[in-house]
């Protein structure tokens, strides 16, 4: 994924979570889940949780080249 699409990315996820983009950022370097997941209802948290443990997922979406590509593993089209 180049850098734009990684900014559109992270554009759009920090937007649903209610935070900026740059505090999204911050804490994905930092691999803090937890507090990344503080904004999200019980529901989201255990999607979370599933695809954060699915190492087969979390390979393809490491190597998803647009965001696009990211929703449609992610089950979103």
């Amino acid at each position: 994924m180049d850098n734009k699409n990684y900014d559109q990315l992270i554009a759009k996820a920090s937007q649903k979570l209610g935070i900026s983009s740059e505090q999204l950022k911050r804490t994905l370097e930092k691999g803090d889940v937890k507090a990344l997941s503080q904004g999200l209802s019980k529901s989201d948290k255990e999607k979370l949780r599933s695809v954060l443990s699915n190492k087969e997922l979390m390979d393809k979406l490491k190597n998803a080249s647009t965001p696009e590509d990211l929703m449609k593993l992610l089950g979103k089209r």
